[in-house]
This record gives C-alpha cells, sequence and structure tokens, in this order.
C-alpha cells in the first residue's frame, strides 16, 4: 500500500535539495526506505536549475513583486495569478509556511490521493523564472500542420463498426456529421414593450431615404400582425435571430371555485371580486433576420438611371423628329463632303446607343431571373418547388418567358422580361429604320448629283418614342417590386459552392433522396406538394402547418417546363445545326441585297436586315447560356478538379465579363464563346449600316482604277473606304460566329450529365449524399471570397460521377475524390454488380 513517508519534525534542506514549496504528492510503497522525493514545482524547472542560490541573490537578479507574474488556469480571474517576493529567512516564515502541511500530516498515514490543487499559502515562495538563456528552441506563432489520422494506423472493427452506424443512419433519413442540425437558437430575447420603446433617431442614408420599406406600428386592431412587423424590423435592423416574449392581457379568473363557499357574515359579491384575478399570457416569436443582398443591376440606382436614361431617350427621339420636320437634319451631294466626325456621328452613334441600351437592360433582366427564387423563398410561409427551386428562367426561350411568369405570378421577371425584348429588339430595329436617306434610290442611282437629305419618319420615329415611355414604365413598375421585397441573401449565390453552404443546415437534402439519375418531370412530382423557405441564409423545407398546399396550387402545377434531355438545346444538333445554317444564310444573304436587284427589299423595309442581326443575337445569347452553365460541370467530368471549381459560376457575370474571367482561367471555348458576344453587338451596328449601301454603285467606282476608295457612292452616304470597311467587319463577325459555334458543337454535343443543372432543385440532387458536404457545415454565411479560402485550405479536389454516398450507396452527382467511376450517360453504375458484397449462394 502507498504511504506518505514525510514527517513533519523533518525539515528539507532548501539549499543542498531542491526544496519543494508546494503542496507535496510523495508516494511510495509501505515496504519502501528511501526517504523523501517530491514532485517538482509547477513553475518551470529550468527556473531552479539556471537561478542563483536564494542566499545570494544579486542586484540585477533582483525580482519585484510586479516583475513577473504566472497565470494559474485551475484557479481563474484575478486569484488566478501568483507574484514573487523577495526571498525571506526567517525561521518564522518557514513554520508558518509549514504549518497547514504539519496538520495535515499529522494524521494517520494514509494514501493521498494525487491531485492538481495547489496549496495557496506557498505561492508567496514560489522560485523565481531562471534568467539564463532558455535552452528550448522558440516555439513558432504559426505551426505546420499535420493530419493525426496518421497516428491511427489502419482502420480497424470498431472503425468499420463506427462508419456502418453512420451510414445506416443516412439510409433512415438521419443525417450526420454536423448535417442538417437546424436554425441557431435566439442570440437576444426581448419583451415586446421594448420594441414599441422610442429608439434614438439614426441618420439614415440615402439608400435606406429611399427604401419603401418602414417600421409599423402595431394598432389594436391589427396587434399579432404589429408585432410580427416590429419584431421582423428588429431581428434585420441587429442582424441576429432575436426571440420576442408578447405578454398579452386575458379575462379575469376567478379564484373563488378554488375557496370554496363565502365566510358567514361577508358579502358574497365582494368575496368574489377580492379573489378575482387578472391573468397575463406570454406568447413567445422567434424573428430571423432578413438580409436584401442585390447585385449592383438590381439596386436602386442603376434602376432609376435605367428610368430616367428611358425618358431621356424618347424626350431626344421626339426633339430630333420636331428639327427634322422643319429642317433637314443632313443635306449632302456627296459622301466625302461630309466631316469624317460628323459621318461617324450620325452613321454609327445612333445604333450604338439603342444596341447599349438594350444590353444595359439584359444585365438586370439576367439578374432579375436568376434570383428569383430566392425572393419567392424569401417570402412569408416560402414558396412551392415549383415556384422556386424547380424554376429555370435562364434556359428558357426569351418570347415565352414573360408568359411563364405570368402563370406563376413572378411578376418581376415578366416585367423585366417584356422590357428587355422590347430593349434589345424593337429599339434598334426601329432606330436604324426611322432615318431616311431621301430621295429614292432609282433617282439616286440615275442623278448621283442630286442633292440628299437625312430626315426622320414621322410613323417609326413615334413607335420608337412610345417604345422608351413604355420601357420607362416598366422600369418604374419594376422599381417598385424590387424594392418592397427582401432578396434573403447575405451575398451573391455562386456556384456549386454557394447551393451547398445554404443547403447543410437543415434537412432538405432529405427531399432529394434517390434523385441522382431521374430526371426533371420525376423531381417535380415529388417536390411539387412541398414548400421550401429562404430563412438567416439558409435553405429549408417549410414544415408550418399554417401554410398548407391548397388543391389549386397542387392542380396548377401538374406539369413541368423543364427539358427531359441532358443537354441544352444550343449544344444538341437540333438546335445548333439550325442556328450555324442560319448564320451561314445570313452570310449569303449579304451580297444578294448588296449587288443585285434584291436591294430593293431594303429599299421599302431597311429594318428587316436589322431584324435578322438581333435574331443572330438572339440565338448567340442562349448558345453563351448554356455554356455558361454547364462549364463547371464539363470540367468537374474530367475528374480531379480544382476547389474554385465549385465556386465557378459564369452565369453570374456580367457581359463581356465572362470572356476575360475564362481568359483568366483559360477556359478556351467559353473564351471564344464570350468574345463572340461582345462581336455580335457589333453584327447589329454594321449590318444596320449595310441596309442602306447599294452595292452595284460599289462596283461601277471600283471598276474606275485607282484612288477609288476616296470616293462615294453617288447612291447613298457612304464612301468606298467606308462600305468595304463595314462589309469586311460583317463579313468576318458572321464567319467568326459559325466557326466558333461549330467548334461548341463538336466539341461539347454529348451529354456528360444525366439531366441539366438549370435548377436549384437540379444541382442539390447531384449532391444529397455527397460527403463534401461536411467541408460545408457552418458556412451559410460566407462569402465568395471566404468560402473559396476555406476550400483552398482543405486541399481537397472534386469531380463529377459514380462515387459511395454517405449511405454506403452508390450515387451519381458532384464529390471529393476519389469517386469509384466516371459517369457515361446511359449506363447506372449503382446497378453493377459487386461481387464481393453478395453472398456466395447468390452466384
Amino acid at each position: 500500500m502507498a504511504y506518505n513517508s514525510y514527517h513533519p519534525n523533518t525539515q528539507p534542506d532548501r539549499r543542498s535539495s531542491h526544496g519543494l514549496n508546494h503542496k507535496i504528492s510523495g508516494l511510495s510503497d509501505a515496504d519502501s526506505s528511501s526517504g523523501l522525493r517530491g514532485r517538482e514545482s509547477l513553475v518551470s524547472l529550468q527556473s531552479y536549475h539556471e537561478s542563483p542560490p536564494l542566499g545570494n541573490v544579486s542586484e540585477e537578479n533582483d525580482y519585484s513583486r510586479a516583475s513577473w507574474s504566472v497565470p494559474l488556469p485551475s484557479l481563474g480571474g484575478a486569484g488566478g495569478r501568483f507574484q514573487p517576493v523577495s526571498p525571506s529567512t526567517s525561521a518564522s516564515g518557514l513554520g508558518g509556511r509549514f504549518k497547514s502541511f504539519r496538520a495535515r500530516v499529522a494524521q494517520p498515514e494514509t494514501t493521498i490521493h494525487e491531485d492538481e490543487s495547489i496549496d495557496m499559502s506557498l505561492l508567496r515562495s514560489a522560485a523565481p523564472p531562471g534568467q539564463s538563456p532558455s535552452s528550448y528552441a522558440p516555439v513558432s506563432a504559426t505551426e505546420p500542420a499535420f493530419d493525426l489520422t496518421s497516428f491511427a494506423g489502419p482502420m480497424g472493427t470498431h472503425d468499420d463498426e463506427f462508419l456502418k452506424t453512420l451510414q445506416v443512419q443516412e439510409a433512415s433519413g438521419q443525417l450526420t456529421g454536423g448535417l442538417g442540425q437546424g436554425e441557431q437558437s435566439p442570440n437576444t430575447v426581448i419583451k415586446g414593450d421594448q420594441l414599441l420603446s422610442p429608439m434614438p433617431s439614426l441618420r439614415r442614408t440615402l439608400t435606406q431615404s429611399l427604401s419603401m420599406r418602414r417600421t409599423r406600428t402595431p394598432s389594436a386592431g391589427s396587434r399579432s400582425g404589429g408585432w410580427e412587423d416590429l419584431g421582423q424590423e428588429e431581428a434585420n435592423k441587429r442582424g441576429e435571430v432575436i426571440e420576442v416574449i408578447i405578454e398579452e392581457e386575458s379575462a379575469d379568473v376567478d379564484l373563488s371555485s378554488m375557496v370554496g363557499p363565502s365566510p358567514m357574515g361577508m358579502d358574497p359579491d365582494r368575496a368574489r371580486h377580492s379573489i378575482t384575478l387578472p391573468a397575463q399570457t406570454s406568447q413567445k416569436r422567434v424573428f430571423y433576420p432578413q438580409p436584401n443582398w442585390k447585385p449592383f443591376w438590381l439596386r436602386w440606382p442603376y434602376l432609376l438611371f435605367m428610368i430616367v436614361l428611358s425618358i431621356a431617350l424618347a424626350i431626344c427621339q421626339e426633339v430630333l423628329y420636331q428639327q427634322a420636320t422643319r429642317k433637314p437634319l443632313i443635306s449632302f451631294t456627296k459622301a466625302e463632303d461630309i466631316d469624317p466626325g460628323f459621318y461617324f456621328v450620325f452613321k454609327y452613334v445612333p445604333t450604338i446607343i439603342t444596341v447599349t441600351y438594350g444590353v444595359l437592360w439584359q444585365c438586370t433582366d439576367f439578374e432579375v431571373s436568376r434570383l428569383e427564387a430566392y425572393y419567392q423563398m424569401s417570402k412569408e410561409g416560402g414558396a412551392l418547388a415549383a415556384e422556386s427551386i424547380n424554376v429555370d428562367y435562364i434556359t428558357m426561350f426569351n418570347f415565352a418567358r414573360p408568359l411563364f411568369a405570368l402563370q406563376r405570378k413572378h411578376y418581376a421577371v415578366a416585367v423585366s422580361s417584356v422590357a428587355t425584348l422590347l430593349a434589345v429588339s424593337l429599339v434598334p430595329t426601329l432606330g436604324s429604320a426611322a432615318l431616311v436617306l431621301n430621295p429614292s434610290r432609282a433617282m439616286r442611282l440615275s442623278d448621283p448629283s442630286l442633292e440628299k437629305t437625312i430626315t426622320v419618319s414621322s410613323t417609326l420615329s413615334r413607335l420608337l418614342t412610345i417604345t422608351f415611355f413604355v420601357i420607362a414604365m416598366l422600369g418604374c413598375v419594376l422599381y417598385y417590386q424590387l424594392n418592397t421585397r427582401r432578396s434573403g441573401l447575405l451575398s451573391d449565390v455562386k456556384g456549386i459552392a454557394g447551393l451547398a453552404s445554404m443547403a447543410v443546415v437543415s434537412h432538405i437534402m432529405m427531399d432529394f433522396k434517390d434523385m441522382d439519375t431521374v430526371k426533371p418531370k420525376d423531381i417535380h412530382r415529388r417536390l411539387k406538394n412541398h414548400r421550401y423557405v429562404l430563412r438567416n441564409s439558409s435553405l429549408a423545407p417549410e414544415d408550418d402547418s399554417k401554410t398548407p398546399v391548397s388543391r389549386r396550387e397542387i392542380d396548377s402545377y401538374n406539369e413541368t417546363h423543364l427539358s427531359e434531355n441532358p443537354h441544352p438545346l444550343m449544344l444538341r444538333a437540333r438546335g445548333c445545326i439550325p442556328f450555324i445554317a442560319g448564320i451561314l444564310l445570313f452570310l449569303g444573304f449579304i451580297p444578294v441585297f448588296l449587288f443585285t436587284p434584291a436591294s430593293a427589299l431594303t429599299e421599302h423595309a431597311p429594318w428587316v436586315v436589322t431584324a435578322l442581326a438581333v435574331c443572330i443575337k438572339l440565338g448567340w445569347g442562349s448558345l453563351e447560356t448554356a455554356i455558361r452553365m454547364m462549364e463547371p460541370y464539363y470540367i468537374l467530368s474530367k475528374r480531379h478538379a480544382p476547389a474554385k471549381t465549385l465556386t465557378l459560376d459564369y452565369t453570374a457575370m456580367p457581359f463581356a465579363a465572362v470572356a476575360l474571367r475564362a481568359l483568366y482561367n483559360r477556359h478556351w471555348v467559353v473564351v471564344l464563346v464570350g468574345w463572340g458576344t461582345v462581336m455580335v453587338e457589333g453584327l447589329t451596328i454594321f449590318a444596320t449600316s449595310l441596309a442602306a449601301i447599294e452595292g452595284r454603285d460599289f462596283l461601277s467606282r471600283v471598276s474606275e482604277g485607282e484612288h477609288s476608295l476616296d470616293k462615294g457612292l453617288g447612291s447613298g452616304s457612304e464612301t468606298v473606304r467606308s462600305f468595304v470597311v463595314t462589309l469586311a467587319l460583317t463579313v468576318f463577325i458572321l464567319i467568326y460566329l459559325a466557326v466558333v459555334a461549330g467548334v461548341v458543337f463538336v466539341r461539347r454535343r454529348h451529354p456528360f450529365l444525366p439531366r441539366q443543372p438549370n435548377t436549384i432543385a437540379s444541382v442539390l440532387a447531384f449532391m444529397h449524399q455527397s460527403k463534401m458536404l461536411y467541408d460545408f457545415v457552418g458556412t451559410a454565411k460566407f462569402t465568395n471570397a471566404q468560402m473559396m479560402r476555406r476550400l483552398d485550405d482543405i486541399g481537397k479536389t472534386y469531380g463529377l460521377g459514380w462515387f459511395d454516398g454517405r449511405d454506403g450507396q452508390t450515387h451519381c452527382g458532384v464529390d471529393e475524390e476519389e469517386l469509384s467511376g466516371n459517369y457515361k450517360h446511359g449506363i447506372d453504375a449503382a446497378q453493377g454488380n459487386k461481387p464481393w458484397l453478395t453472398e456466395w449462394q447468390l452466384f
């Protein structure tokens, strides 16, 4: 048996041996006759061995009480620190120091259980730290990371059992590893009366001053609704989850039923009144903050700018028309008589303005269509799957988008789509056709010396002015819609990583069980009765019974609008081949209306050429959208993609920025398509200019010999040089578009996905069983830059194919490497034979 071998009447030598001035735990066996050997002090061993003797303290090593202190973690607070004092040699000090210890050891010899407690009375004589340089190497502030699993060795039976337990939980619908933990508990508890207390007035910024959302005070008639508004406003202002306790007075409670009959000689009414107490009921409500992040193209300054620009263009067009009715805008006999700068202004600037105007509206329309699902889920009660996570506006045909949006009551998308269609197609067409060159082409050809004038068509000019005003009105409606509702987003949702970080908080992933390779119609059928909400920057199913799905809502979404083909239309032969053929036909149509009698068509309907160029631009936009959407998944299908692929989202980039970003990333197909988008805008400008030229006059000028480039065309406002440049640029752009479209079709015509990733539901189904979701726990409020840094620090690679999911089954989608195999369209690897998992009796 162990016993304490220390005797109180034996005082240790402080100089010859290392005396310990703290609680001693000297344990030894009963048969041992060895002397006392105390445990080392909690003060550093180096402090004793490298310090001078206590009796010879030099002046330079004189320690003061405030010169050093050592924290004691087990004590905490201010009492968890001790300081040295000048050493004392008095005997009384030693006697007092060991007084408490003698009292303890005077008891019968029993085992002293070892602990980490410290006798505070001994701290005043603790040995000071040494003064010589430390023999230990300094510890780096940032040490290299190492993997603790390298010490674990190969997996054993317990590890296998643990993994099987997790797989069983996942297979039964229970998320593991921190997934689906739910929303965080309220950070702050507030009483309802505090919401009504007057708050100090804060200086509002210009953006907040123009905001249409105002705090509403609860009225007596609608007190519950007012509390909700105040609570939500407070949560938005704090940016955190709050719990509001609302106390309401209810009917008085009569306690007479619990005290029996009234006493003798007492009025019963008075007795009943005296035991009637007012009762209060409290109601608790939890409010989540509703952030309102918006891209630049949806913020009120940009929308206000577009409204003002539309009105300004309408006024300018009307002023230009009024001026042209009094006097022709330009009068000339030969094209070379016009100043080059003035010639450029009247020839190209109007078309450049109208084309740029359409591009500006396209930026807004694209963001409205992309973020509409989040706006719907951020509403009170959320939205149905067919109205939110299973809706696709990005790849939809432009002219069908407004009708589809009206069917689902997505009025912002409908308004934005109509305004964009008018700005992209109608405005450039009317703008180019409104300028008229007089006299007629036949008269100009017969007598090139006639004076030529440029005027404005009254009918087309008024149509263009009305179009600008209509777009301005639609812009006002869109401004109201976007500023009276919140997006529910803290930052932009980019790529697969953005959706993964928002989906790991709730159990939304369980709704996509066994949807790896199913078609969009199957996803729609299984989710059409589900509601989803965007709460606290996280996607979650709406389980609140206060918002049940009505029969009318179920019947209105029986069919899905999504394509069953796993490849976008413009990447298939059915869409890409006709588009390439259309480009080549337009290329062949140019010499027809320039150098043949068919030029009479452009004389009477000059807008036809512009309309054809606009059609090519719309088709190219569909091709670019498909490439933008599919590029990250194409990279993942090649396996071992870097982590930045998960945050890559070309669909969220504005016009012309796609080509620059793709050039930086060395995604050459995206670069070619992105530059084609820039060039196709110039096609509208140059093709419109060609519509007013008589090519036969050009041939006659060229046949005259030298110095023909500086001569003007007698039938129009072009010089030979300007005509050659315009024609060459138009032909080059068309050839470029045709070649790039052919390259895209050859390289991307094969499906490499089970379905198109054009909806939120489709993307979530690709990763509902991915093990990489563990890395996204706690990242719901990360920005895209923070997410990229986190994934880079993890250092994993990712791929698209077949993998073993968290439930132990084979799934198809996006996950961390190593995957079990590549995806080949039409082959279901989940049905493959695994003989090592099959009992031998079944062979």
